[in-house]
């Protein structure tokens, strides 16, 4: 019995020590109560004071679901000591350079839901742990208030082709010439725009409606091709070279007299560096989006005759 006892004594003494302990590191303060939730309505820097010398970033999770961010690797962003980390798609980034703070750097926020909600779980060597939960509202409205394009001259190329043109039989039963249009030669020709980036920011903020930019004149021998005006989304669009076929222009069909139409084009096409200055319209805020654009524009069509 005495022997029992004691190692009860023993034991209530541990369990005590264990509490107290368990209590102080629950109660710690490693983040400022300030910093511990933070609402924001567009992307920018956020600097988060740290009270303590050793800690780490334990994990970064989406709330209120709790799944954890990965990094482009597929792994939980994770930081001890100073360096970086970022989301896998770029929308996040943290930062430290020292131990009395970290830097969250966001970007603007393109989620389908209105606001993103994430947690960052803040450790320190004694088990201590606190949560920074940071809110990031949607914007409720974007536009460019500055496009720059700067073309890749080694990488412009003239060529011709009759890939889309569409052979033509013209026939004329009549003892009369008659003038027959040819323009259905070219009716699937196109000039293409397109746009392509792997920025975060480039293309998550467009609306439903189409937006348009203007991009530099395609000049060839000091003469203008193509239309400057573009569609801007991530994806190829497309502008028919003949708007309209019927009164392209005509071919005289000789009485009685059948020939045959083909056709050829020449093209050329550019590349261009983009980048786009965007505008939150609800802060204010601005952001940059940079790509490639590449853009193949119809120069001149060629029709040939033939009468077999």
């Amino acid at each position: 019995m005495h022997t029992f006892n004691r190692l009860g004594v023993m034991l209530l003494a541990m369990g005590s020590i264990w509490l107290s302990s368990c209590s102080k590191s629950s109660n710690i303060e490693l983040i400022s109560p300030s910093y511990k939730t933070m609402e924001i309505l567009c992307g920018g820097d956020i600097e988060v004071p740290v009270l303590t010398n050793n800690w780490s970033i334990a994990s970064v999770k989406y709330m209120p679901s709790g799944e954890t961010v990965l990094d482009h690797e597929g792994q939980p962003l994770t930081l001890k000591g100073k360096g970086q980390i970022a989301a896998s798609s770029g929308w996040l980034t943290l930062i430290r350079e020292g131990d009395d703070k970290f830097t969250v750097q966001l970007k603007e926020n393109f989620d389908i839901l209105p606001e993103r909600k994430f947690e960052i779980a803040i450790t320190d060597e004694t088990g201590g742990k606190n949560y920074v939960t940071i809110i990031q509202k949607r914007g409720s409205e974007y536009k460019i208030v500055k496009s720059e394009f700067t073309e890749l001259e080694d990488q412009r190329h003239i060529y011709t082709s009759d890939e889309d043109c569409s052979p033509l039989t013209l026939s004329n039963p009549t003892s009369e010439a008659v003038w027959k249009p040819d323009g259905y030669i070219f009716e699937k020709v196109m000039e293409s725009s397109h746009f392509e980036s792997n920025d975060y920011e480039a293309f998550g903020w467009l609306p439903e409606e189409d937006i348009y930019i203007y991009a530099p004149e395609l000049i060839i021998d000091n003469q203008s091709y193509g239309f400057s005006k573009t569609v801007y989304k991530e994806a190829t669009t497309k502008t028919p070279y003949i708007k309209d076929v019927q009164n392209y222009s005509k071919i005289l069909v000789r009485p009685f007299s059948t020939i045959y139409v083909t056709g050829e084009i020449t093209y050329c096409k550019r590349v261009c560096n983009y980048t786009l200055t965007v505008q939150n319209a609800d802060t204010g805020t601005q952001f940059k989006a940079s790509g490639i654009w590449t853009q193949i524009v119809p120069i001149t069509g060629r029709t040939i005759v033939s009468d077999k």
